[in-house]
Formats: structure tokens, sequence, C-alpha cells
């Protein structure tokens, strides 16, 4: 399994567009983060989680001309917004693509972005929405499922194998920590330091992969707010910020 992380900042990217640069070394150049979203390249299959509005740059920077099916985390629009750049992947590869998605996105996806799942007298449907269950058999890739909290709305923790991603996470339901147990990687949303409503902070976040003992964890969904050595200096080997094109092979 390939994974490439294609962005992992937060919804406003770092530095934000209006030359506030908070915490962050501008000459580290890993600290330039477009919105988040990751490949997944499994089986001969590319597996893409959010389409975030920077997505056409981020397929084109990691070199990729194909999608075989994409997985949303929650409907903010940070996650969503790059939607329409997947027209171009359901035309050069002839195919309508499948998007698997909690049963409270569909209504709102089907609604705003109706041309691109219906049609329209214009255009053609790419791509075809697919309610997600608990777990997801993908070609013969096993996909578990299951939400967690993310403030005022949840969002979904994927799992494939022994890796695992939970974006813009403010805790977890019941017991559903446990299956997060004996991962080889884990990449977890970190939006700042501080605790924020609908994003558990840094403290929160360390006692998650206290409990959980990744081999490996990397954070995504990183503001301004997080400068790339800061966060190395504080962490264990093990767990490390990530970066736009970072790769890690399992």
């Amino acid at each position: 399994m390939k994974i490439t992380i294609l962005g992992c900042g937060g919804s406003f990217g770092s530095p934000l567009a209006w030359n506030r640069y908070g915490n962050i070394d501008l000459k580290n150049k890993r600290n330039f983060r477009t919105r988040s979203s990751i490949l997944i390249e499994h089986n001969g299959k590319n597996i893409l989680i959010d389409t975030s509005p920077d997505l056409r740059q981020q397929l084109y920077n990691a070199k990729c001309t194909n999608i075989d099916l994409v997985l949303y985390t929650h409907i903010h629009s940070d996650h969503v917004a790059g939607l329409p750049d997947m027209r171009a992947m359901s035309l050069i590869n002839n195919k309508i693509i499948p998007a698997y998605m909690p049963n409270e996105m569909i209504k709102e996806m089907e609604t705003t972005y109706k041309y691109i799942f219906k049609g329209d007298k214009d255009y053609l449907p790419f791509m075809e929405i697919k309610e997600l269950k608990n777990n997801i058999d993908f070609q013969n890739i096993n996909i578990e499922t299951f939400h967690h909290n993310h403030g005022s709305i949840d969002a979904q923790t994927y799992k494939i194998g022994k890796f695992a991603y939970s974006t813009d996470i403010k805790k977890f339901y019941n017991k559903d920590i446990e299956k997060l147990k004996n991962l080889d990687l884990w990449i977890v949303g970190l939006l700042r330091e501080e605790p924020h409503p609908s994003h558990a902070g840094f403290d929160q976040i360390m006692e998650f992969i206290s409990y959980i003992k990744p081999k490996k964890t990397i954070f995504t969904h990183m503001t301004a707010l997080l400068d790339e050595k800061q966060l190395i200096d504080k962490c264990p080997p093990e767990v490390r910020p990530g970066y736009d094109g970072m790769i890690i092979d399992l």
C-alpha cells in the first residue's frame, strides 16, 4: 500500500491567503499546506479520501491520472469543494466514479452537485453516490469505517488493513477507539495545539496515540499555528507532522 498526502492543511490552508503566517517558518516549504486529502494506491486501485478545494493541483503534483473510488469523511467544504475536478478523471478514463458518503451528506451533495451525480441537458453524470455502510468491499479491498465526533457533526474514520485515517476529530464514540489498535500507520487531524470546539488539541491527540500505540502517526489538517520543526521537537520519533506530497509505503 502506498499513501500520498495530497494536502495536510486546515480549512484556510497554510499560510493564510492574506499574509497571515501564524507561527510557521516561511523558509520551510513543508509549512505550505493545501487542504486535506489523501491518495491510497492498493491492489492496483487508486482510492481518494475527500476532494479538497485544491484537488486539481494536488492530483497534478502526484501525477495521478485515475481515481477508482472516492471516500468522504464529512460535508464541510474544505473536504468536498474540489468535487468538480473529478470530471476530468471521469472523462480521461471513460467511467463513472463511485463516491461513498454517510447518509447525512447525501441530500446536500445531490442538491449542490446535481449535475455531477444526475447530469443535466449539458452534462452527463460522472460520479455515483453510494451510501456508506460499516464496511465496504471494493474489488477485493476491505474498507472499515465508523463515525467519530467532529463537534456539532460527525466525520468518518476509514481503516484499510493496518492503516487508518481520522481527520477532523474531537472524540471517539463508545469503544470505537479499540478498532484502531495494532495499526502500522495512523493519519490523524491536529488543527492546532489548543483544543477547538470541533477538534481535539495536541494533548488529547497524544493521549489517543498513547492508548492506540500505532507504529507510526502522521498529523494532518494543520493550521498555520503549527510549525513543522516545533512539532517535531515536541513529539517522539514515531509521531511526525505530515507535509504535502509526503509518501508512506506500507
